[in-house]
């Protein structure tokens, strides 16, 4: 398959080509909504959102005869670009991009209103059409997500974009007339909705999207969602849920969590929809609609969840005008997060390198008789890379704050687990207690024995801290209750002579370990 266009073809050439700390706007006009976010890139080629604004224009809303664009929706739409416009002026007129999806793309006087923006606002959109509305969207999903033989989906409010990736690259998409917004007005004719509107609504959705994912051979996957319409589910499913990562990003909707928001939204007004935390006023009248399509699309997937993914076709756009290289592993996209977080929190990323270079020793040492995967692996790298990510906020407390930056900062390759199991390792690590309230909070998102394995890291980041300086080797005796080590470098070249005595009680308190140790 063809390398998806702008994105580099090695490291070298997307370094060689990226400046340091650039600033990237991106302008992207729906048939719903309009936004403008700001991004910052770092030097490790990762984005961060550092503005947005938001504008509901409603393209697509009371669209004429023959698709063209309202009047009040133009006019709407015009005025929202030049309060964009004087935005960008106060922001220093960062670089620049602008798009425009279905609700222009379908409209003859789309080309028109494109030429007024630019004449009235300076902002020059460009319309995609859906292959690439799909391909951006994908990007942005890939930015954040190790992929594999997957779906991304994006709900607008005019289509539905699905991509269909092997092997973690595009190979294929399809653009459906399924947006949350179109298919309110075309068939949700009262407020609360009729069942047989609902019904046809369900009907029509079906009929497009089961030919698709036939077309694209129905491999078992996952299936990613992105869209103002999915985060806006995922926000409600998490209030109703008490959910301990309230973050929409990495969301897991399940069929459960579709069902429980049906039967919560399908029979309240439009105006009673807006009291509901997590749906904006802009999408009281159009979140059924998109409830419906999702529902329909997880259905006929045959998948166990839907993963909502924070990262789209914004991210997409700011991706390619970069050229980060992508697809990516899990643990390439999460080490470009910590050291754009490194640079922005100025923690060391060397020593947290170190550290996770000796932690890892003894996650291989171990992993097998402790039943580790590589879900915990991943978990453990992360926590070792921001241990000392709090002393940003405070040297003393700093390991509690490192845990919280673990769980709020944008973290891309890691599960809403991975995050939660990496968090709890961070906390541990200077040998704080267990909070009690843990085991409760975190459900449902960790296993029986997490909290234990969490225990177990905090002791293996602390070990890994403690003995830094020391270079240590590590073996594991054979019936895996004696650890042995050398370090490589005498106690007296760095390497406190108490170094190895504060390791043996959390390993032997945590793991079971008996330590012996003996230098070069």
């Amino acid at each position: 398959m063809e390398r998806p266009r702008g994105v580099a073809e090695s490291l070298s050439d997307a370094v060689a080509a990226r400046p340091a700390d650039r600033r990237v706007a991106v302008i992207d006009v729906g048939s719903n909504t309009a936004r403008l976010v700001v991004f910052r890139t770092s030097s490790a080629g990762y984005l961060r959102a550092i503005y947005e604004a938001k504008e509901s224009p409603r393209l697509g809303l009371g669209m004429l005869a023959d698709g063209s664009i309202a009047r009040e929706a133009f006019d709407r739409g015009l005025a929202g670009l030049k309060r964009f416009a004087r935005t960008l002026r106060a922001l220093d007129h960062p670089l620049a991009v602008g798009v425009a999806t279905s609700a222009v793309r379908d409209a003859p006087n789309g080309p028109t209103f494109v030429d007024r923006v630019a004449k009235e606002t300076g902002i020059e959109l460009r319309i995609l059409d859906g292959t690439e509305e799909a391909r951006y969207a994908y990007l942005g999903v890939a930015s954040a997500w190790e992929l594999d033989n997957d779906l991304v989906c994006d709900l607008g409010g005019g289509s539905l974009q699905i991509a269909c990736t092997r092997v973690g690259r595009l190979a294929n998409s399809v653009s459906l007339p399924l947006g949350a917004l179109r298919l309110s007005q075309r068939f949700l004719e009262h407020d609360p909705p009729k069942g047989r509107e609902v019904d046809d609504l369900i009907e029509y959705a079906r009929r497009a999207i089961e030919p698709a994912l036939d077309a694209f051979g129905r491999t078992p996957g996952r299936l990613f969602g992105v869209g103002g319409t999915v985060r806006s589910l995922a926000k409600v499913a998490i209030d109703l849920r008490d959910y301990p990562i309230p973050r929409v990003h990495g969301y897991p909707l399940r069929p459960h969590d579709l069902e429980a928001l049906r039967e919560l939204l399908l029979d309240l007004p439009a105006a009673k929809r807006g009291n509901v935390p997590g749906i904006g006023a802009d999408r009281t009248d159009v979140i059924v609609a998109g409830l419906l399509v999702i529902e329909e699309l997880v259905r006929a997937s045959g998948v166990e969840l839907l993963t909502v993914s924070g990262t789209g076709i914004r991210e997409g756009i700011a991706l390619e005008e970069v050229r980060a290289v992508l697809p990516a592993t899990a643990e390439e996209l999460a080490h470009r997060s910590v050291e754009a977080a490194s640079e922005s929190l100025g923690f060391s990323m060397e020593h947290a390198e170190a550290v996770e270079r000796i932690a890892r020793q003894l996650f291989d040492l171990l992993a097998k008789r402790r039943g580790w995967d590589a879900e915990a692996r991943r978990a453990l790298t992360v926590a070792a890379w921001m241990h000392d990510a709090g002393t940003a906020v405070d040297l003393w407390r700093h390991a509690r704050h490192s845990a919280y930056l673990v769980r709020n900062i944008p973290l891309w390759g890691l599960t809403q687990r991975e995050i939660l199991l990496a968090s709890m390792a961070a906390y541990l690590h200077e040998g704080d207690e267990v909070p009690s309230s843990w085991r409760r909070d975190a459900l449902p998102l960790i296993r029986g024995p997490d909290i234990e394995t969490a225990r177990q890291f905090g002791a293996i980041l602390y070990t890994a801290e403690t003995l830094l300086h020391g270079d240590p080797r590590f073996t594991l005796s054979d019936d895996g209750g004696t650890l042995t080590l050398l370090l490589a470098r005498a106690p007296e070249t760095g390497l406190s002579p108490r170094a190895v005595e504060k390791i043996r009680k959390p390993l032997r308190r945590e793991l079971g370990l008996e330590v012996r140790a003996r230098d070069s």
